[in-house]
């Protein structure tokens, strides 16, 4: 028995009938197995059982599309191609290639994006903030860790981290970068907003946009020409 298939797995038949969860032991066959097969929860609940406030205290697999929020103790997966139309709350988040959220995303923990996945809300995490190459995340970053950036990756608002911020080649922030360590932009990233850290160092072709190079009395003029 393979790894995946040790996980519990939660199971709703399409007579509405709640299965149990399957740990390691195999679902007998019988005639009902097919309509099990074909009526699988999107969501799979790899062991957990939920608490007073409707929370489950496993991981989560999250294997099809989806338009429930999801709230769990343990950490949530989401696999290649799987959207979720709803927010994430859990210990920790990892989004694999392809994958969305179409919502916020808070952990206490780590969150990992995957290539080309997509987040469509603010990322708040306790952990380290990391994404692959051409991630997008519609909103800002909030975290009690580090954040790194992959390549051509974009964030459509502000990056707060109270580690280091690290950016791949060419990444695109529509917002401020606040660090509490260093920050280290990489080739070709463009920041439209001020930038901030224990020390600061771009690599080549890097472009900030703060607002500071207007200090807004460039065009006044004091005194006339004319005074008499």
């Amino acid at each position: 028995m393979t790894d995946t298939t040790r996980r519990r797995t939660l199971v709703a038949v399409a007579t509405g009938t709640v299965g149990a969860l399957a740990g390691c032991q195999d679902l007998s066959s019988d005639d009902g197995s097919d309509a099990e097969t074909d009526t699988e929860e999107e969501i799979f609940l790899n062991g957990s059982e939920a608490d007073d406030d409707g929370d489950e205290d496993g991981d989560v697999t999250v294997a099809e599309d989806t338009d429930d929020d999801i709230s769990v103790e343990g950490t949530v997966e989401v696999l290649a191609d799987v959207t979720v139309d709803g927010s994430v709350e859990a210990a920790s988040v990892l989004l694999e290639e392809d994958a969305a959220v179409d919502g916020t995303i808070d952990t206490g923990g780590t969150v990992d994006l995957g290539e080309d996945s997509e987040v469509d809300g603010d990322v708040t995490a306790g952990g380290d903030v990391t994404t692959a190459e051409d991630a997008e995340i519609d909103g800002a970053i909030d975290t009690d860790g580090a954040v790194i950036l992959g390549e051509d990756s974009e964030v459509d608002g502000d990056v707060t981290a109270s580690g280091s911020v690290t950016t791949r080649s060419d990444v695109e922030i529509d917002g401020s970068v606040d660090a509490g360590g260093e920050v280290y932009l990489g080739n070709g990233t463009e920041v439209d907003g001020d930038v901030s850290g224990e020390s600061v160092d771009e690599g080549d072709d890097v472009e900030i946009d703060d607002d500071d190079d207007d200090d807004g009395i460039g065009w006044f003029s004091f005194g006339s020409d004319d005074d008499e």
